[in-house]
């Protein structure tokens, strides 16, 4: 360490100006910044390449620009150092000013703080300049350290998705087309009759009149729309895929949904074409997605930099263009739809009472748009298997991301994780199959032991427990069973 020390020190005084250190340190510093907080959703090699073009890129035509305005320009060649100086400062400022402070109110501090050590630091800006060369390489040093950190968790195989028996070689003895529905943040009937949602929803009521089978204290097995559909496609639970820091980012979601996983794959082995219909990019973000025969959304429709809503579309109008109800080959449609979507959070009282009053608002639309949605289905393919299957709850009731992780409330566990089940099975059910129903994670096992007509597949249900989040007192979070297989609220660490 101390002969690093010696070097630094070197360095900063050293009358070599570094230019081109200063350019790379002003690029790698917000590059690596993104990329660590954002690893899963850019986990693939076009990314590699996209941000190194992005850094050489930067790197160059900053420099460009400083040869030929400080470099071969005699009247500004004396300002070199300051230039370098300038560079880095408008560098660092826009750096922090989209990341640390980006609300007007943290940037007005940031500002003072600037002005204040301004007035307080003795300028001389080769030696400043170079320190913040320094900070910047620092900084992108932890940032990699993270990376490094989930490439390992990346890498590492993902045991968990193994099954404990032959389903994924299942024959189908029944091909009906199936239609899997999933509304964003839907809760199941009993909870939002209770608090914190008190209301009343005509859809629950409707489903029974329309043939379906409502799941009654139904719940997904994780929070948030990743890590439940994770374990969805999976068939498996997965405990935040032992991660050495739990996220709700988790490792290797999005490749489990949009990219390979057991459930498309069965559906392929049975001669089914498979459609993955999204009203946004959000599960294909990393640009890996291959395993579905088709997508609305394809790699080169949204950019590389965006955490969803880049590319948002009518998922209704997407799937009527591929449905052909004459065509006799068997179909499997994952279709999203973004509504009601949880609460937002404000971290104020007032906000739990807006957001729930928001979220209702949207339940009316969904079901406006889940009735004409199955309703045409239906209209059109009399013998299909029609499942409507939330991810997660509404969330009602939470005031911020840290309540969603520590919350004990039994009503407000049950907002994260009770969601809407119903399926229309069109005689395709065998009595009794389903009786055991009554999580995310099981329902694909349920929906291929029927199809097969085999119950042996029914041997290897998955526990029902939900898991979440808890922030421990280092800052970290850590893996809890918030409710049990039988459907008690017990939030202990797993």
């Amino acid at each position: 360490m101390s002969n690093l020390k010696q070097k630094i020190l070197a360095f900063i005084d050293s009358e070599h100006e570094s230019p081109i250190l200063a350019f790379v340190a002003i690029g790698i510093a917000p590059i690596l910044f993104y990329v660590a907080n954002n690893y899963w959703a850019l986990n693939s090699i076009s990314h590699l390449l996209f941000f190194s073009a992005c850094l050489i890129g930067f790197a160059v035509g900053l420099n460009a620009v400083y040869y030929m305005c400080f470099k071969t320009n005699k009247k500004l060649h004396k300002h070199k150092g300051h230039a370098l100086f300038w560079f880095l400062v408008i560098g660092v400022i826009f750096f922090l000013t989209h990341t640390y402070f980006n609300s007007t109110l943290k940037r007005v501090f940031l500002l003072l703080a600037l002005v204040a050590l301004w007035k307080l630091i003795p300028f001389k800006p080769r030696k400043l300049y170079k320190k913040i060369i320094v900070m910047l390489l620092l900084f992108s040093g932890l940032s990699m350290l993270r990376i490094l950190i989930h490439a390992y968790e990346d890498i590492k195989p993902d045991t968990w998705v193994r099954q404990p028996d032959d389903i994924e070689n299942v024959k189908f003895k029944k091909t009906p087309n199936v239609y899997m529905i999933q509304p964003d943040g839907y809760v199941s009937e009993q909870v939002f009759d209770s608090s914190p949602y008190s209301a009343k929803s005509d859809l629950f009521s409707w489903l029974e009149t329309n043939g379906y089978k409502v799941y009654d204290g139904f719940r997904s097995n994780y929070p948030a729309s990743l890590t439940s559909n994770a374990s969805l496609f999976a068939m498996k639970q997965h405990k935040f895929a032992d991660m050495l820091f739990p996220k709700i980012e988790m490792a290797n979601g999005r490749e489990i949904i949009s990219t390979n996983n057991p459930v498309v794959s069965i559906f392929n082995n049975n001669g089914y074409q498979t459609h993955f219909i999204a009203e946004d990019e959000y599960f294909q973000q990393n640009k890996k997605q291959k395993i579905y025969d088709h997508y609305n959304i394809e790699k080169s429709d949204f950019p590389y930099i965006t955490i969803g809503g880049s590319e948002v579309r009518d998922v209704y109008k997407d799937f009527k263009k591929v449905f052909k109800p004459e065509d006799k080959n068997p179909k499997f449609f994952f279709i999203e739809k973004l509504l009601p979507h949880h609460v937002a959070f404000y971290n104020t009282d007032e906000s739990i009472d807006t957001e729930r009053s928001r979220y209702l608002d949207r339940i009316e639309e969904v079901n406006v748009w889940l009735k004409d949605i199955v309703t045409y289905i239906s209209d059109n393919d009399e013998n299909s298997i029609i499942i409507i299957l939330a991810d997660h709850g509404g969330w009602v009731g939470l005031r911020s991301f840290n309540d969603l992780y520590s919350n004990e409330k039994p009503e407000l566990v049950k907002s994260i994780f009770s969601n809407i089940a119903a399926i229309k099975w069109n005689g395709n059910l065998t009595e009794g199959y389903d009786k055991d129903l009554k999580s995310n994670v099981n329902v694909f096992r349920v929906l291929f032991a029927a199809l097969s007509e085999n119950p042996k597949y029914l041997d290897n249900l998955e526990d029902d427990s939900s898991y979440n989040l808890k922030l421990n007192n280092l800052g970290y979070k850590d893996v809890i069973k918030s409710i049990d297989g039988k459907g008690n609220v017990v939030n202990i660490l797993d």
